[in-house]
Parts: C-alpha cells; structure tokens; sequence
C-alpha cells in the first residue's frame, strides 16, 4: 500500500522533523495532485458561514474549509498547536495561549492577540463558547500584542493546560480579524471564500496557515431542493451529486461516498405547548417517527419508529429556515406523518432569525434546525446538544458536569426540550478521480481533497 503524507500532516510537523518521515511518505508527498476545480449544487443556504453559531448549517459544511483553532484534536484526543504557537503555559496562576508570529487571513488581515479575545467573545455571546468560558475571560498580555491570557480565579495546574487547549480545539473556537462579518467569511483556512449570486466560492488560501488546498477551486450552488442537485450530477453539469448517484438513473462511472455526521438535525417543542412541550417530549416524538417515511432524505441511520406517529397536541405550526431547502423538505415529511384531524402540523417558513426567536419565547409551535457537534466526547455531546436547546443551560452543565455514561446523542436529550430527528451528513456519488478526504470527526476535509490525475492511455 502507497502511504501518503497528508498536507496538513507535513505541515504540522516540527521543522526538519520531515526529513525523517518513511521513505514511502516522502516520495508520495510530491505527487499529491494540485489544480482542479469541482461544481457542486447543495440544498442548503450558503448566504453566510459563522464557525462561532452551533446551529449554522454552512458552518457544519464548509467551516473547517475557511477558519481555523488555536489548538486541533484528533479523534484519539492527541492535542497539536495549530493558530498557537505551543501548547497553554501557566503563568502567574494563571495560563497563557501565545499565537504564531505572521498570520494572515485569506483577505490578508494580520491577526494578533486582540482577534483571539474578539472571536473567543464572538463565540460566547453566539452560545459556542461553553467549554472554555471556565478558564476565565481572555485578555490581550500586557506588552505583548501576541499572548492572550486567561484568568480561571484559581492557581491553574497541568489538568487546566490541557483542559484549555480542548477546548480552544473546538471548531466553534476559531478565530476570525476582529472586523470578521459572516456574509463575507475570512479566516485562516486552507480556502477563502467569496459569496457569488447565493452561491459560495472556494479557491486557494495562499495565506493559510497550515497550507493552501489541494484542489484550486470549489463552485457550489444553492439548489432550491434536493431533485435540482441530483438532477445537476446526473446531467453531468456538477461533478458531486448531494446525497445520490442521479434523479432518475446513476450517472455512469459514479461512486458512493459517505464520510459522516457534521451536524444532528433537531426537532424542538417549546412551553407554551403545555405538557407536549416538556423536556423529553421532543426526542420522544422524534423517535416515534416511522423510518420508511423518512429514508429517502439522507438523515443517517434511524430507529424504527412506529406504523403511524400522530401528534396528540394542539393544531401547531412546524417552523423551519426558508433558506435551508433540504430542512424544509424534512420539514414537509415530518408534518405530513404527524398530521391529523383536529391536530394539525402545519409547516412554516420563516428567516432562521425568526425561528430562533419564536423557539426563545416559547411560542406554541414545533421548530427543526441544526446543532453542530463541540467534540467526541458524550459532555461535548450534551453540552452542544443543550446549547441548541438553551445556551444558558448549557454553560450550567459546563460548570457542573454530570456523570455520563457513554452513550449516543438521542440518549442525552430527556431533560432537553429539543430532539435529534437525525443528522447531517456529508454523502453522495462523485467521480472516482475525485478523493475526498474525511475530517477527523466526521465530515470532508476539503483542503486535504484532491484530483487523481489520469492515467495516460496505452
């Protein structure tokens, strides 16, 4: 077997410490592919990406293609600086994050201590900034426009070292230019973005702090539903179909990916729904629903369900982002086996805004969105799963942490009101000259991806 030296592997090695690499590593680095450009149509909204929102689609989708943490964490908990220059320092009692000298944003920002405590206060206020707001509020190092320093009220030992840098390892931790603006994302990735006619565009980060892509350039489009994306890949006018092979047929050579969760889709109930709005009720009803009905959406592996899952509340809306097509659909489905006399689901559409805040002020109506995991482990779980809940509940479970068993989201939720209906996840049919390469956790690694190249005819 060919083994290859990943981009962000090499990258991430200590300097000199490639020239050690196996010979097989080396040799294969050099002709990992670059160039090649991929479209793409997805039914979700790409008007905006905010790594710091837990319930931010695009974010799930393409937030480790453009944004970078200060720290990552593979999936066997080894901790690596990324943005930091070295792991967290006690210092004083306190511990101290100093950030790599020289960074820039794909737009060229410089970036410095003042962009670490903005977006660490971007990403508390949007309710992803639970697990590192124990360690203290973060502040710019006197004379040192560099050092950020964290202030956790007591003397901090080599547990809060490693506890910090979890969870400054979190995607919802990444750091942006302090004049960051969600409709216009930059960060450190190995992509920059440009939002074109509803539509988003990746090319090469030149700037990226652990090296451009691969790959030169991504067109993706916002299908207004799933038949327009598999239609687009069957017609052979996008190289990725989302979620198939094609509408009516497989289109020729195509081959299957699936490369995991990036986000759960939730169901939620709220108070003003009486005793069908109390915590547990959601995931219940979540559960009831029949699996055959809901297949054909690319939700993951379901529990069975029932024959027929009616609402037994009151007439009801069912609200959902009208910008997010492939959510309205689930939506769609979700209302039609709930539905029946005198309990009507009837679906909504409303601004994600909107929904938030209906869903905040407890008005009478069921709601799907998206939760975006914080990490593997089941409090990381929990604690994302509650922050789409209730991001004040969630900081709670951060301050005292239950004992937890090891268990899968659906089994978190029983003093939630909000449900996993399913998940998100990044699967479909692409050319075999494409390779995706999976993230850590689940999901693409897009700066990673490549082109094979073609083999030369006989």
């Amino acid at each position: 077997m060919t083994l290859r030296l990943s981009r962000r592997r090499a990258i991430a090695l200590p300097a000199g410490l490639a020239l050690f690499a196996p010979a097989e590593e080396a040799s294969a680095l050099g002709r990992t592919p670059y160039g090649g450009r991929l479209k793409l149509s997805l039914p979700w909204s790409l008007s905006s990406i905010d790594p710091h929102d837990l319930g931010d689609p695009a974010a799930a989708l393409f937030g480790p293609a453009l944004f970078d943490s200060l720290f990552s964490v593979d999936t066997h908990g080894v901790i690596s600086p990324v943005l930091a220059d070295a792991l967290p320092l006690t210092d004083g009692g306190g511990l101290i994050v100093k950030l790599r000298p020289g960074l820039k944003t794909a737009k060229g920002a410089a970036l410095d201590a003042r962009d670490v405590v903005a977006s660490l206060g971007r990403a508390k206020k949007l309710g992803a900034g639970s697990f590192f707001s124990r360690f203290g509020a973060a502040s710019v190092a006197p004379h040192d426009n560099l050092t950020v320093v964290f202030a956790p009220g007591r003397v901090a030992g080599a547990a809060d070292r490693y506890g910090l840098a979890r969870a400054l390892g979190s995607a919802a931790s990444a750091i942006v230019p302090r004049s960051f603006d969600p409709r216009s994302p930059d960060g450190t990735g190995p992509f920059e973005a440009v939002m074109v006619g509803g539509g988003l565009a990746l090319s090469r980060n030149l700037n990226a702090a652990r090296g451009a892509s691969f790959l030169e350039r991504l067109e993706i489009a916002r299908a207004k539903d799933l038949v327009e994306s598999l239609r687009a890949f069957e017609a052979e006018r996008d190289d990725l179909g989302w979620l198939g092979t094609g509408l009516y047929g497989a289109r020729k050579n195509a081959t299957r990916f699936d490369l995991g969760r990036v986000a759960w889709i939730m169901i939620s109930t709220t108070s003003g729904l009486g005793e069908h709005g109390a915590p547990g009720r959601a995931q219940a009803l979540a559960d009831s629903l029949p699996r055959d009905s809901l297949g054909h959406l690319g939700l993951g592996v379901l529990p069975p369900g029932k024959p027929s899952a009616p609402w037994t509340g009151p007439p009801t809306d069912l609200l959902v982002d009208k910008d997010a097509p492939h959510l309205v659909e689930v939506a769609e489905a979700v209302a039609a086996i709930l539905t029946n006399p005198d309990h009507e689901v009837t679906v909504r559409a409303l601004s994600r805004a909107e929904v938030i805040q209906k869903r905040r002020r407890g008005d009478a109506a069921l709601a799907l969105g998206v939760a975006r995991p914080l990490g593997p482990s089941t409090l990381e779980t929990l604690v994302a799963l509650a922050s789409f809940d209730d991001p004040a509940r969630a900081s709670e479970i951060v301050k005292s942490p239950p004992k937890l068993a090891s268990e899968g989201a659906r089994a978190l939720t029983s003093t939630l009101r909000s449900g996993v209906l399913g998940e998100l996840r990044v699967s479909g049919a692409a050319l075999p000259d494409l390779a995706l390469e999976t993230a850590d956790g689940g999901g693409w690694d897009l700066g990673a991806s490549f082109i094979r190249p073609k083999k030369p005819a006989p």
